[in-house]
């Protein structure tokens, strides 16, 4: 029986969405960020290429088929992923009303919330990691990140 792995192509195919978007949007960039987002959009489509020659192989030597049955199973889990997708739309489409560092908070304390985070972790992560990205692209990197309320208020 050969193994479904269809599934293992989502988040690449996504991914490399993400990264033309970042590419698009870093344009208007000093040449710092651009020069950092170029580097690490290169690393994800690179990682994006290593998965699809994978799979890829995986096919080629008729191990595989492009099935995506692990992406509805188990069903309990499924409605996880959708809740997962519908975050990350929501963050995409609100990012330039929020900014970074309020979508990325509200972004993070939602997806650690359905995948079942509870206590300390969802009080600390999503607050630690907004506040690393709003010291490292705004105060840091001075980037022309899109502002929100957050970096409006500390600006």
């Amino acid at each position: 029986m050969k193994k479904p792995l269809g599934a293992d192509l989502v988040i690449p195919a996504l991914a490399l969405g993400f990264a033309l978007y970042f590419f698009v949007s870093i344009a208007d960039l000093a040449w710092e960020a651009k020069a950092n987002g170029v580097i690490i959009g290169s690393i994800l489509v690179l990682l994006i290429a290593a998965q699809v020659f994978r799979i890829a192989l995986q096919m080629a030597k008729r191990k595989a088929d492009l099935g995506f049955s692990p992406l509805w199973e188990p069903r309990d889990a499924l409605g996880k992923r959708v809740g997962m997708v519908l975050i990350t739309i929501a963050f995409i489409a609100t990012l330039n009303w929020l900014g970074l560092t309020l979508g990325l908070l509200l972004a993070l304390l939602a997806a650690l919330w359905i995948m079942g985070a509870r206590g300390k972790t969802l009080a600390i992560v999503p607050f630690a990691v907004a506040l690393a990205a709003y010291l490292l692209f705004v105060v840091l990197l001075h980037s022309d990140i899109p502002h929100g309320p957050i970096e409006r208020l500390l600006s």
